[in-house]
């Protein structure tokens, strides 16, 4: 899709597939359509690219070339071919947190698969999933050899200009240093969220959580503070596991809020 002049892709890197015991609080028998026939929750594990003002942004980095049980990767190189561009033309890669899903492919056979990036990420998300954890923690690992060759900008603060059109906004709670991204050129934006909001029920029901936030109440009260300020207007938002990585706009309902997929 463009928003303004900017051109902004959705792109999977694979599928991960989750256990309803994941999705604390949430009564899948009124919600069965949220089911695949296996009795899980399949969810993209969607990236997105972003091409303004002479720079070429990649907003996550999916699981990489694994499988891993709860999620299989491998997809994002492919991906990134169907929309015309390569590791070598990736100028910013920014990660909304550091949760293995969304760092898989920074660093391929011990060296940064995007050549020419710098990485961008919550620096509060350091000590939690690199210096807390194990030494042959895989998402440990990428970050050390990123840090090595010098690739790292942390980001610290709110509303910080990563490109042309692009602003990091601090929405923590699913972890300490998440960054959502808005995207804004002309009238025109949108806002991708991350994993601040697993999955668009969230809007309607308010009162569930995934097992992976770290701070369940804090991102509860990001999620309402998002969806405040989105609610009746025509921004465009997307999470990074929305079903079919599609964009939709927050309706105000009569006594609830509701997602309306683009269509």
């Amino acid at each position: 899709m463009r928003v303004g002049d900017i051109e902004l892709a959705p792109l999977s890197d694979g599928l991960c597939k989750m256990p309803q015991s994941f999705y604390v609080g949430l009564d899948f028998g009124a919600h069965k359509e949220l089911l695949a026939e296996d009795g899980l929750v399949h969810i993209p594990v969607g990236c997105f690219l972003l091409r303004s003002g002479g720079t070429t942004v990649l907003i996550d980095a999916g699981l990489g070339d694994v499988d891993v049980g709860w999620g299989r990767g491998g997809e994002l190189p492919g991906a990134l071919r169907a929309v015309g561009a390569s590791p070598e033309d990736i100028d910013v890669v920014v990660c909304s947190h550091l949760h293995i899903d969304h760092i898989g492919w920074l660093v391929v056979e011990d060296a940064p698969y995007f050549p020419n990036a710098v990485v961008r990420y919550g620096a509060a998300d350091w000590q939690r999933f690199v210096a807390g954890a194990d030494a042959d923690d895989r998402g440990r690992q990428i970050m050390e050899v990123l840090a090595a060759a010098g690739r790292l900008d942390p980001l610290d603060g709110d509303m910080l200009r990563i490109a042309p059109g692009l602003t990091a906004r601090h929405t923590p709670g699913h972890t300490l240093g998440h960054y959502g991204l808005v995207v804004s050129s002309g009238e025109a934006r949108a806002v991708l969220l991350g994993d601040a909001v697993e999955c668009p029920l969230q809007l309607e029901e308010p009162d569930f959580h995934t097992l992976s936030d770290v701070d369940p109440a804090l991102g509860a009260r990001t999620r309402e503070a998002l969806w405040r300020e989105l609610e009746g207007t025509d921004v465009a938002v997307i999470g990074a596991h929305f079903p079919g990585l599609q964009f939709g706009r927050v309706l105000a309902g009569t006594g609830r809020r509701l997602f309306s997929p683009l269509a």
